[in-house]
């Protein structure tokens, strides 16, 4: 990956350790974009990223820290409330038993039963209202409620950032030597922050009914990076072609550590290590990518791969290779119906809490698996036709 032009922030020799304002940080980040390619050197400190840095329409970008584990990227505690008793559709406040971090204007995100949506043909999890004003115990909404909130609900931010998001025809974007922290601490709900609170994100245009729409993200690559205490993904990639993640430490994500999401194809994850996350890496609609080489230990499930999206070709070629799972609490692996054709060979299990291998789909290559001291079975054939030579 060459990169045209060098944008350095050469005061930092004189200023390490000190915070850079994140408007200065997007501002670089711009120039190199403009000029259509460049390197944004990030100095030691501590940055706090509230709105996000984006990278829209990025080539030959490189944004890298002077030194990994000195050089932090990160996230605010995030807002979040606890609805206190039930609240009546029609209602202009909520009562809450816990909140932190919502100011007026703030878009919320309740995590109950909204409209129907018209892919699932089910209630979506969560609606959206706004707040005019936020303290103690309550809420006040600037109108009322469409949805009841039920007792214990979680609220939070409909817009919470991300620490980086890319998308529009970036190409070969790297990202390397930073620490990117989410921000999480003791005492936070378990929230699932799903696309946002997310480390990095990036996304091309698509949609669940026609695939891909538009360019994809291409060729972006994170390297040596220290991902850790994200609510959302540490790493989710959608409609992203040839990406590489690699030699990176991720650890206690409340979601997945890297996510390589729908009609994401021929991407790489090696030599990742992977500790204390709800999942490793998950495959989901994803085709042609390689798996190979990490380290997973103490996540709840390892690796996932399953279909959401009904286009042909989906969840096929995908090679899961030579990884080490050590004491998931659920499944090290498994492969969900509606997949074909993937590879899981020459893997090393210990101490899963359920199933060392979960089988669905049809015509899945097992080989070589090394499986020890499985809570439940080594493996377990739930669907289908599948080549097995353990």
């Amino acid at each position: 990956m060459r990169f045209p032009a060098l944008l350095a922030l050469f005061f930092i020799l004189l200023q390490s350790a000190h915070a850079l304002p994140e408007a200065e940080l997007q501002r670089y980040i711009n120039e190199a974009i403009k000029a259509g390619g460049g390197e944004v050197v990030i100095p030691p400190g501590v940055h706090l990223i509230k709105r996000g840095l984006v990278l829209k329409d990025a080539k030959k970008l490189r944004i890298v820290g002077l030194d990994a584990e000195d050089t932090v990227l990160k996230l605010p505690p995030v807002a979040y409330a606890i609805a206190a008793g039930a609240t009546a559709a029609g209602a202009t406040s909520i009562s809450v038993k816990t909140q932190r971090g919502f100011q007026p204007g703030m878009r919320l995100k309740i995590e109950a039963d909204g409209e129907v949506d018209s892919f699932t043909q089910k209630p979506r999890p969560f609606h959206v209202a706004k707040v005019k004003s936020a303290a103690g115990e309550l809420i006040e909404l600037d109108a009322p409620l469409k949805y009841p909130v039920p007792d214990g609900t979680l609220i939070r931010h409909e817009d919470a950032p991300n620490i980086i998001s890319i998308s529009g025809t970036s190409e070969e974007v790297l990202i390397e030597k930073l620490t990117l922290d989410g921000g999480r601490v003791e005492g936070d709900p378990p929230i699932r922050g799903h696309t946002q609170l997310c480390a990095v994100l990036a996304t091309g245009a698509y949609s669940y009914e026609k695939g891909p729409t538009g360019p994809q993200v291409k060729k972006l690559r994170i390297s040596r990076c220290f991902i850790q205490n994200c609510h959302g993904r540490g790493i989710a990639l959608y409609s992203v072609d040839s990406a590489e993640i690699d030699d990176c430490t991720i650890r206690d994500t409340s979601d997945e550590a890297i996510d390589l999401d729908h009609f994401t194809v021929k991407s790489v994850v090696t030599h990742n290590h992977i500790t204390r996350s709800h999942i490793g890496v998950e495959l989901n609609d994803a085709s042609h990518c390689l798996v190979a080489g990490n380290e997973f230990r103490e996540c709840g499930t390892g690796i996932n791969l399953w279909r959401w999206c009904r286009q042909p070709g989906l969840n096929e070629g995908n090679i899961i290779a030579q990884n080490a799972f050590d004491h998931t609490r659920g499944n090290a692996i498994q492969i969900a119906t509606g997949t074909k054709g993937n590879t899981v060979a020459q893997n090393e299990i210990t101490a899963s809490g359920k199933n060392g291998i979960i089988l669905s789909g049809e015509s899945q290559i097992i080989k070589a698996n090394k499986i020890t001291a499985s809570g439940m079975k080594a493996l377990v054939i739930q669907e289908g036709k599948h080549e097995l030579s353990q």
